[in-house]
């Protein structure tokens, strides 16, 4: 289990979306070179280009992937860096100026998944 329920994924989702708009409407620019913009930031090397198709879709509001898959991703991800490296991306973007709900729902993601399971205590 990857700690992360399938609504705090869709929220996430959701965050990142909004965040990524706001980038491209406050440097008046369109999707794709809002995307292009992304793509050259140096934390954006650490994504693995595989993922990178996944990382546009849902950046754009249109994720191609099931929740369930997304969600696997994105646990994989926090597992092995224990930070979100998209947000890391859309934090140089915005020069620090994230969306409080995105940081606030990024931490408690991270935190879902570096937490360990605790044993069922009601046995």
């Amino acid at each position: 289990m990857s700690g992360l329920s399938l609504e705090d994924t869709r929220t996430a989702q959701v965050y990142l979306a909004k965040q990524f708009n706001e980038i491209g409407r406050s440097l008046v620019l369109s999707n794709q070179e809002t995307w292009e913009v992304f793509l050259e930031q140096e934390e954006t090397k650490l994504i693995p280009e595989q993922f990178l198709p996944v990382l546009k879709s849902v950046l754009l509001g249109k994720p191609n992937v099931s929740l369930e898959t997304y969600r696997d991703i994105a646990a994989g991800a926090l597992k092995k860096k224990q930070y979100c490296p998209i947000v890391h991306v859309l934090y140089g973007m915005t020069g620090g100026n994230l969306m409080p709900e995105l940081v606030q729902h990024s931490m408690k993601m991270t935190a879902a998944v570096l937490t360990p399971a605790r044993p069922d205590s009601s046995a």
